[in-house]
């Protein structure tokens, strides 16, 4: 856990040395939603193996385990990734709804949830383990759903 944790505070700490101007040009913008989504792709990387094993795939306690880890370490980037680049004057291509800077804290309340339900997660994996890999799942996707159902578009 130790070896995350350091893993995240190094990933952190360069994505946030970049820091956000107050007038972005293009290719800085393009920049901060390259880094937006490298953190998408890494939450959706971190819940495959969990996917795998709720549709039927062989259960393994360590990696479901890593799996919820990764979530809770990986969603508190998601509102300071935002709130370092507000994108919405430039020309670049997002999925981003408008309305997450306008309603930052609501936003950072959906990533807290995302975390909360990976550690909810985790416990249900450490309790339950393989019977309890769709409820663990269950804790993790309607968290990702509902950030996605208010603050991203189609």
């Amino acid at each position: 856990m130790k070896k995350l944790l350091v893993t995240g505070a190094i990933i952190a700490s360069s994505i946030f040395s970049v820091g956000a101007m107050a007038q972005m040009s293009d290719e800085d913008a393009a920049a901060a939603v390259k880094r937006r989504q490298s953190v998408f792709q890494m939450l959706s990387f971190a819940n495959g193996p969990l996917g795998q094993m709720a549709r039927g795939g062989d259960f393994d306690a360590e990696a479901a385990s890593l799996a919820a880890d990764r979530v809770a370490m990986l969603a508190p980037m998601i509102p300071d990734l935002f709130a370092m680049a507000d994108t919405r004057s430039n020309s670049v291509t997002t999925r981003a709804a408008d309305t997450i800077w306008d309603s930052q804290a609501d936003f950072a309340q959906l990533a807290q949830d995302l975390v909360d339900g990976a550690m909810a997660a985790k416990e249900i994996l450490a309790s339950q383990g393989a019977a309890g890999v769709r409820e663990a799942v269950g804790q993790i996707g309607p968290k990702c759903g509902a950030c996605h159902d208010r603050f991203r578009l189609d």
